[in-house]
């Protein structure tokens, strides 16, 4: 049997609301030359009943499951079955535009094998798969080491198409980090890889990533540990930086998930979350984020980029 030149990794727990739309999104793609793994981790939901239909309607998709170890662990298990050259994973209530593996399968192919990975753009729905309000950032073709570090243009775990043979040369993703810290083991994983090569962006709204009160991405507290932790390693182990390049991803990491607990409506964490900026950072007055009075800073956008884009039915994703 030919081994597709693509695979892309579900991990899902507990994910009966969503996981339908994210596989009738995979199904969509223009893309063809893949396979789906779905790793059910120990579901106490109909999880693993969608998928199975899913699975008996397509033969490019399979389930497997487990008990549940966690999100890391549950991609290094689909990722020990991959047989495609290229890896993608995708969270089991994310969706992708249908040009999503066209676009990011042909960056890799025509930049040659010393770009490790390509992403492409992200916009942000809700419960119901309506855009919500953000930046449009524009993504500059080329992205380096210290771009990903103090700003994460790539944003989330599904936006990447990656070389498998580099994700399997770092180990894959690290439950370890998600066990001790928390839920940053694709950016780890995503600056890692850029330490072996290239990365490529696609200026393309091509990931339509979910917002919803029962994300993981909500325990704040938990993700800025993580998060200062990652950055730690990357200073430890990482290509050698200035000093205030670590200053600046750790200020602009909390500034970002102070501005999450704004919307959240939790402002005291907020509050903790931005004084935690500035203290991590003696040069603050370098960075204009800093600059601007604290309560600006907390309701300006979350993202980085030139104007905010409202809600619109043109960016609503197919549903199952």
């Amino acid at each position: 049997m030919t081994a597709p030149l693509v695979s892309v990794i579900v991990p899902a727990y507990n994910a009966e609301a969503f996981v339908g739309r994210t596989l009738a999104s995979l199904r969509a793609q223009t893309f063809t030359d893949f396979e789906v793994i779905v790793v059910d981790d120990g579901s106490k939901d109909r999880t693993a009943e969608i998928v199975a239909e899913t699975v008996k309607a397509d033969p490019r998709f399979r389930l497997i499951r487990q008990a549940n170890a966690g999100v890391a662990a549950a991609r290094n298990r689909a990722l020990a079955e991959a047989r495609g050259s290229y890896v993608a994973n995708i969270d089991s209530d994310d969706l992708w535009r249908p040009q999503f593996l066209e676009r990011t399968v042909e960056a890799l192919e025509t930049a040659g094998p010393h770009v490790v990975f390509a992403f492409a753009r992200t916009q942000w729905i809700d419960e119901h798969d309506r855009l919500l309000p953000q930046v449009d950032t524009r993504l500059a073709p080329i992205v380096d080491y210290r771009e990903l570090l103090t700003r994460n243009p790539v944003g989330n775990g599904s936006a990447m198409l990656m070389r498998a043979s580099h994700v399997r040369a770092l180990g894959g993703y690290d439950p370890g980090l998600v066990r001790d810290f928390g839920q940053t083991e694709d950016w780890q994983l995503l600056l890692q890889l850029s330490w072996r090569g290239l990365v490529v962006a696609i200026d393309e709204p091509l990931v339509l990533y979910r917002i919803v009160p029962q994300s993981s991405s909500h325990a704040l507290e938990r993700s800025a540990r993580a998060a200062l932790e990652v950055i730690r390693r990357c200073e430890s182990h990482g290509p050698r930086l200035k000093r205030h390049d670590y200053w600046t991803a750790r200020s602009l990491t909390l500034l970002w998930l102070a501005r999450r607990a704004a919307r959240m409506n939790r402002p005291l964490l907020a509050l903790h979350l931005a004084g935690r900026a500035y203290f991590h950072n003696p040069l603050w007055f370098l960075l204009k984020e800093l600059r601007q009075p604290i309560v600006k800073a907390l309701l300006s956008p979350m993202r980085w980029g030139r104007r905010s884009v409202a809600p619109s039915a043109a960016g609503v994703a197919p549903a199952a």
